[in-house]
């Protein structure tokens, strides 16, 4: 799936990024089980980073988006 997204730093400037990963639930890498919702989510040097943490066995992991600025 590929995401496109506009977003306004400031009122005379606009970028628009592309997000080209995938955006699909991640699985946890110790149990398998589909993980729903992120535990926090942040905008690191062009990347979102999304924190998360399994239900089911306790791991903690991250996943992060490259957004390409055009």
């Amino acid at each position: 799936m590929i995401v496109q997204a506009a977003c306004q730093a400031s009122s005379r400037f606009t970028a628009r990024a592309l997000a080209t990963e995938s955006l699909s639930r991640p699985k946890c890498p110790g149990c398998g089980s589909i993980l729903l919702v992120a535990e926090e989510s942040r905008f690191d040097a062009g990347r979102i980073v999304h924190q998360w943490a399994c239900d089911e066995c306790g791991k903690a992991f991250a996943t992060s988006i490259r957004l390409h600025l055009r």
